[in-house]
């Protein structure tokens, strides 16, 4: 850890900036004199001793006024760090005994200036994901989450990204196998974009995630309708402007769904390589609030523009379209998110077969 690091970290414990220098002075010789203290923290001699008893009441050092000049001694790192984390402890009973946990449906939006929490916050959803992931990232990024994303995928995670500016061959030469399923790649800057199962999710200026960091942040949120909002503009405006880089293998059937946008793309991949498609499908009626089960109809159409061609008649359309004995019906998510609310019917589950 870097001395400015560590200077961070001491400051979240409450020491002052003096304070601060005058530790790092005596950690760094195991010793030192009030008068090598108060150079190195450029504070009046005075001073020094009462920046030594708060150093002291700390548990970092110890004074020895026997001798002459007074010498402090940096306690052993056990002891120092053993006395830190007592106080760590302390806040966090203090903390847990005042914390009222929020309404599961309440407001939970946060907007984060920090580089590294952004990274931390797009891991943490990533590691929290059980459906789908859609990404909208610098390449370099990609090196930062491929850990997190590899463990998605094998999760059962489907993985949409698209790769944007700076690119390069470096940042192209990535296992996308291992980590994504769709990759798009972009020569553009367009916002940042993590995008986790219908709820949870980072929207942010590009700038938070590449080159030189500013003012640029980001807004953490973790509700429907603000993700539906984010994933809405990055389909119909960022999306549709990647070129194919990568596009993996359809699940071998038969294969079952329980989010309709997943089920959708598969099945777009299946009928792009020529395959005719069964499938076995509950879907519910939104305005009615009834359910109807069908079982191997065919599926005629899919609606989406995520994969391959476009084949909707909006951004947002994803659908796939069965033949029932009830006639042709186009069914969309229910699975959080963006609703059906063009179609009218939305699919609970379904499971394809090979016609």
């Amino acid at each position: 850890m870097s001395a400015e690091a560590l200077r961070e970290h001491l400051a979240t414990f409450g020491l002052s900036e003096k304070e601060i220098a005058a530790y790092l002075a005596v950690l760094r010789v195991g010793e030192a004199t009030t008068g090598e203290v108060s150079a190195a923290a450029d504070v009046s001699q005075g001073y020094v001793y009462e920046i030594a008893g708060s150093l002291t009441e700390r548990g970092l050092v110890t004074i020895d006024e026997t001798a002459s000049p007074t010498v402090l001694r940096a306690r052993p790192p056990e002891e120092a760090l053993g006395s830190l984390a007592s106080r760590l402890d302390e806040v966090r009973e203090s903390v847990e005994t005042l914390y009222t946990a929020p309404a599961d449906d309440g407001p939970a939006l946060e907007v984060v200036h920090s580089r590294s929490t952004v990274r931390k916050r797009a891991t943490q959803y990533l590691a929290a994901a059980d459906r789908e992931a859609f990404l909208v990232l610098p390449a370099p990024e990609v090196s930062h989450l491929d850990d997190a994303l590899a463990e998605a995928r094998d999760r059962g995670v489907f993985v949409y990204l698209l790769a944007v500016a700076p690119l390069s061959a470096e940042t192209l030469d990535v296992d996308w196998s291992a980590c994504t399923d769709v990759v798009r790649t972009w020569d553009a800057a367009p916002p940042v974009h993590v995008l986790v199962d219908d709820t949870t999710g980072l929207f942010g200026a590009h700038g938070i995630l590449s080159g030189r960091h500013g003012e640029e942040y980001a807004l953490a949120f973790a509700q429907r309708e603000v993700w539906s909002g984010f994933f809405g503009n990055a389909v119909a405006n960022f999306w549709p402007m990647g070129e194919d880089h990568y596009v993996t293998d359809p699940d071998p059937l038969p294969a079952t769904y329980g989010h309709l946008r997943t089920a959708a793309t598969n099945a777009a991949l299946h009928r792009a390589a020529g395959r005719e498609l069964l499938a076995d499908v509950t879907i519910e009626d939104v305005e009615a609030g009834t359910e109807r089960r069908y079982e191997r109809v065919p599926v005629v159409a899919v609606r989406q523009n995520l994969v391959g061609d476009p084949t909707n008649d909006f951004p947002m359309e994803n659908s796939i379209v069965f033949e029932t004995s009830d006639g042709r019906i186009a069914a969309g998510n229910t699975d959080g998110g963006i609703g059906p609310f063009y179609e009218g019917y939305g699919a609970r589950s379904v499971t394809l077969y090979e016609g």
